[in-house]
């Protein structure tokens, strides 16, 4: 559906197109389309808000006050002086609809250039929390760190979504920078030799498999991510993440693998779920370790089926990920290069009986947080845990 804004009298030929993102490319909807029900869930339909109320309140939203929120997007992104007089044309296209948020792609144009905006959409109570929780921590770890491997947020806030009368319902919604060219990517089954492998969703160019060497340097790339937002003072730690949740997405760009993180929904300790007393640091970044091999090898097959187990490269891949973080991170005084050596010296006098030991208070944090994931866990930890041992032993700074 294209609109044509006469409702922007500065800005009359200002085009609006309502779309979904398919693999097969865009589809405009139409009439009929908006005036479905907008579904919160895959089978859960809003009492009384349509597809179309949705939209219209993403438009809204981004053009209230002047369009301002996305002219400040535009002079972050350094694309000159601009107003909403410079858009000529807008594609709002609903890109995903997850757990909690709905994510949308703004596309704007100015001058032909386009330009894309991510926009996060809460409708529930639980969800528009969650939201304003992780507004707060992205904009703050996006300080904390150059380069940022989180987008950069620019604008949140609540929007009445008007139907055609009421009731209404107040959404929230925030505004954040698009990874251009990134994609979500799952493991899945490849019938040509039936094996599990990277399935990256590459919605432009096609879905394809990720090569042993691109896969491995996904989680490479993950596992550094995560342990340079470790904060080795006070043990906070972006947690939760989920693969399943499509957290990382990958580029392929210049004959390589580019990962970032498109959210951090908390940042916390997870010492504190084992002990009110004080931690030594050194035990605390070994147990942050040890959770990250687990985590990186949990995903949900396609995105949303079972629950699966990754292959033991990811255990090598972790490593070199988390060692190399400890690197970057002693050449600025946290941890020093003497304790990221102390840190591979204590986990390499580490035997397997001693690792599974140290994997039990870990085993009832995944139980209580999904009990379906400790399941996958517990069935193959001793194996896990056999693998670290020995990628651990062979392992170099």
């Amino acid at each position: 559906m294209t609109l044509q804004k006469g409702l922007f009298p500065n800005n009359p030929t200002m085009f609006i197109d309502y779309l979904f993102s398919s693999p097969d490319g865009d589809i405009p909807l139409g009439p009929q389309d908006l005036a479905r029900p907008f579904l919160m869930a895959p089978s859960e339909p809003h009492p009384f808000l349509t597809l179309g109320d949705y939209f219209e309140t993403i438009k809204r939203f981004v053009l209230k006050d002047g369009g301002n929120c996305l002219i400040n997007g535009l002079e972050a992104m350094a694309i000159g002086e601009n107003d909403l007089d410079t858009i000529k044309r807008i594609r709002i296209r609903s890109e995903k609809h997850g757990v909690l948020y709905h994510v949308a792609s703004v596309e704007i144009f100015v001058d032909d250039r386009p330009v894309k905006f991510a926009v996060s959409t809460a409708v529930s109570s639980e969800a528009k929390s969650c939201l304003t929780n992780e507004y707060e921590i992205v904009k703050s770890l996006y300080r904390s760190l150059r380069p940022s491997y989180l987008p950069k947020i620019y604008e949140k806030g609540d929007t009445i979504c008007q139907g055609g009368h009421p009731p209404y319902e107040t959404l929230t919604l925030m505004l954040s920078e698009w990874f251009e060219d990134y994609h979500e990517w799952h493991f899945s089954m490849d019938v040509a030799d039936n094996r599990q492998k990277i399935c990256i969703w590459d919605l432009e160019k096609g879905h394809r498999y990720a090569s042993e060497e691109e896969a491995f340097e996904i989680f490479r790339q993950a596992s550094r991510i995560l342990t340079l937002y470790y904060d080795p003072h006070t043990f906070k730690q972006i947690t939760p993440w989920s693969h399943a949740a499509g957290d990382f997405v990958v580029k392929t760009w210049d004959g390589g693998i580019h990962v970032k993180l498109t959210t951090a929904r908390g940042y916390r300790s997870i010492m504190d779920f084992f002990s009110e007393e004080a931690v030594h640091p050194m035990i605390a970044r070994v147990y942050f370790f040890l959770n990250l091999t687990v985590r990186m090898r949990l995903d949900r097959l396609n995105g949303v089926e079972e629950t699966v187990w990754a292959g033991d490269f990811i255990v090598q891949a972790v490593a070199e990920g988390f060692f190399e973080a400890l690197g970057i991170m002693g050449g600025k005084g946290m941890p020093t290069s003497n304790e990221t050596q102390e840190c591979l010296s204590l986990l390499q006098s580490l035997a397997e009986d001693d690792l599974e030991r140290l994997f039990k208070p870990l085993l009832s944090l995944y139980q209580e947080d999904s009990p379906d994931e400790f399941h996958v866990i517990h069935a193959n930890l001793k194996g896990h845990v056999g693998s670290l041992c020995r990628t651990i032993q062979g392992f170099r700074l």
